[in-house]
C-alpha cells in the first residue's frame, strides 16, 4: 500500500493512471492475443489501436530488451544498445504524443484533423525531442559509434572486472538489456503524463480534466531554452572532436597537421594549433579550454539538463496561477523519476 498522499492535481497521483495501467498490461495483453492471432500484422494494428499507450510503450520495450540481448549473444558486442540511444527516447515521445491520433485513424491519410488529437505541447516536446536525437545521433556517427562491430571501450574493461561468465550473463541480461531499455522508456514520462490529463476512451474510469489546449508563452521560453542548451552541446562535442583529432596529430577534418613529431604523433610547430588545443593541451590528454575550462564534461551537465526541461513542462502544465497554492508541490511526482534516473546513470559513468 502505498502512503496516503493529496496530490494537487489528479494526473499527477500515479494511482489515477501509472499504476492501473502497469497492473492491467499482463491481463489486457493475454486477452488480446487470446483472441487475436500474434502471428498477423492486423493483430498488432488493432492492439495497438485498442490498448492504453503505456501497454504498447510496455510491449515495444519488451521487444527491444530481447532484441538488445539476444544481439549480444550472437555478436558478443555489448554495445548493442549504444546504437539505439539517439533514437529510442523520440520514439516514445512521438509515440504518447500522436496515439491518440493513430488509434483513431484507420490510415495515416484518413480525414481526421491531427490536431484535434495531439495536445500542442506534446507536439512541442516531441520536436524538442527530435532535436535533441539529430545533435547525439549526428555526434555519435561522427565518433563512428555506428561503425559495424564498434563496442564502447567501457565495456571491455567492465568485462575484465566481473568476476564469471554467469554473473556477467545475468548483468548483460537485467542492465545492458532490460535496465538501460527501461530507462530509456521512462525518458517519456513527462509526456505520459500530460497524455492522460487529457479524457481518452481508454481511460473512462479515471477522467481528468485538460488543463490547456493551447501553447502559452512559458512554452517558447522553455523552448528557448532548451535549444540554448542543445547549443551548448553540440558547441562542447566540437570543441572535444577539435582537441581529441589534435592529440592525434589531426585537424577538425581529420587532415595530418602539416607537421607532427614522428614517435609522439604530436604538433611540433607552434603555429600548428586548432582551437582549444595547443602541445601542452595534447601531452596533458584531456581538454581543458572554451566549455570544458568552466566545466569538467559541458555534454553531461547539459544532457542532464535536457531531461529537467523536459520534465519542466508538467508543473508548467498542472501548476496553478494562484500564488496561494504550495506550487512546489507540483515539482515531485512519477514524472520526475525520468530525470532522476538519467541523472543517477549518469553519475555512475562520471564516476
Amino acid at each position: 500500500m502505498l502512503p496516503s498522499i493529496s496530490w494537487p492535481h489528479p494526473a499527477l497521483d500515479p494511482s489515477t493512471h501509472l499504476i492501473p495501467s502497469i497492473r492491467t498490461y499482463l491481463p489486457s495483453l493475454i486477452s488480446h492475443f487470446t483472441s487475436h492471432p500474434w502471428s498477423q500484422l492486423s493483430s498488432w494494428k488493432s492492439y495497438y489501436q485498442q490498448s492504453d499507450s503505456f501497454h504498447v510503450a510496455i510491449t515495444f520495450c519488451s521487444f527491444v530488451s530481447f532484441y538488445v540481448w539476444l544481439m549480444e549473444r550472437i555478436t558478443g558486442n555489448a554495445s548493442q544498445v549504444d546504437g539505439l540511444w539517439t533514437f529510442l527516447p523520440v520514439i516514445y515521445s512521438l509515440h504518447f504524443t500522436f496515439h491518440d491520433y493513430l488509434s483513431s485513424s484507420s490510415s495515416l491519410f484518413q480525414t481526421v484533423t491531427v490536431w484535434n488529437k495531439v495536445q500542442p505541447r506534446l507536439a512541442l516536446m516531441s520536436a524538442l525531442s527530435i532535436l535533441w536525437s539529430i545533435r547525439l545521433t549526428y555526434n555519435a556517427i561522427r565518433r563512428g559509434m555506428f561503425k559495424p562491430g564498434e563496442e564502447d571501450y567501457r565495456w571491455p574493461i567492465l568485462r575484465k572486472k566481473i568476476p564469471s561468465w554467469f554473473a556477467w550473463q545475468l548483468f548483460s541480461l537485467f542492465f545492458i538489456a532490460i535496465a538501460q531499455n527501461i530507462l530509456l522508456a521512462i525518458t517519456a514520462l513527462p509526456q505520459y503524463l500530460l497524455l492522460t490529463t487529457t479524457f481518452s476512451k481508454r481511460s473512462k474510469a479515471h477522467v481528468v480534466p485538460k488543463p490547456i489546449d493551447s501553447l502559452t508563452w512559458d512554452d517558447y521560453v522553455l523552448a528557448a531554452v532548451f535549444v540554448f542548451n542543445l547549443s551548448l552541446q553540440y558547441l562542447a562535442d566540437h570543441q572535444q572532436w577539435t582537441y581529441q583529432n589534435y592529440k592525434r596529430g589531426l585537424d577538425p577534418n581529420e587532415k595530418p597537421l602539416a607537421s607532427v613529431d614522428p614517435v609522439t604523433r604530436l604538433p611540433t610547430q607552434p603555429q600548428q594549433v586548432t582551437p582549444y588545443s595547443k602541445p601542452e593541451d595534447a601531452k596533458r590528454g584531456f581538454v581543458t579550454r572554451g566549455l570544458w575550462s568552466w566545466s569538467r564534461h559541458p555534454n553531461f551537465a547539459c544532457e542532464q539538463s535536457t531531461w529537467w526541461i523536459l520534465f519542466a513542462f508538467v508543473p508548467l502544465t498542472l501548476s496553478p496561477s494562484s500564488s496561494q497554492d504550495q506550487w512546489y508541490k507540483y515539482l515531485f511526482n512519477f514524472a520526475t523519476l525520468s530525470p532522476l534516473a538519467m541523472n543517477a546513470l549518469f553519475l555512475a559513468s562520471t564516476s
